[in-house]
Order: C-alpha cells, then structure tokens, then sequence
C-alpha cells in the first residue's frame, strides 16, 4: 500500500469507524413452526406407481424364455421390412 504523508484522511477514516459503534442485535427467539409437505393426489399416485416399479424385476423372464426358445427352435421369424420400418421409426 503506497500512502503519500496523507495521514490526516487515514486517521479520518479510522476515525469515523471507531464514532459510530457497531449495532448488535439480539435475534428473537425463532417461533417455532412445523415444515409441512402437501402432495397433491397427482403426486401421490405417481409415488405409488413408482414404488411398484422399483418392486419390479428388471427383466421379465417369461419373455427372455420365450424368445430364447422361439429363436433356438427356429420358428421365431420377422420379415426384413418389419424390421426397417422399424428401426427408420426409431431414427426419425
């Protein structure tokens, strides 16, 4: 800090600080108020819902088997055009 024999204005300006004390406030005792949650009847069925598909297995078996067997014994076949409609469907 580069001060130039202006002592008067810094002693000035420490004296205005110590002129004016500091404003203590003591807080009010908070009143004491209860956090309440309302969901809507929208958001609680989506809970549910939720809830029940977390129970959920990730996988469904009895179509992994299904198909397993159908493509194991050959019987299981899907036209060409089946499958590029589809995957066009799934690119645009």
């Amino acid at each position: 800090m580069y001060i130039n024999n202006n002592v008067q204005s810094i002693a000035g300006a420490y004296a205005l600080n110590s002129a004016t004390p500091a404003k203590r406030t003591t807080a009010a005792a908070p009143a004491s108020f209860k956090d309440e949650v309302h969901l809507s009847s929208e958001a609680q069925s989506f809970h549910e819902m939720l809830k029940e598909l977390k129970g959920m297995d990730d996988v469904r078996q009895d179509k992994v088997d299904f198909y397993t067997a159908a493509i194991e014994n050959g019987s299981y076949d899907v036209p060409a055009a089946n499958i590029a409609s589809r995957m066009m469907s799934l690119r645009f």
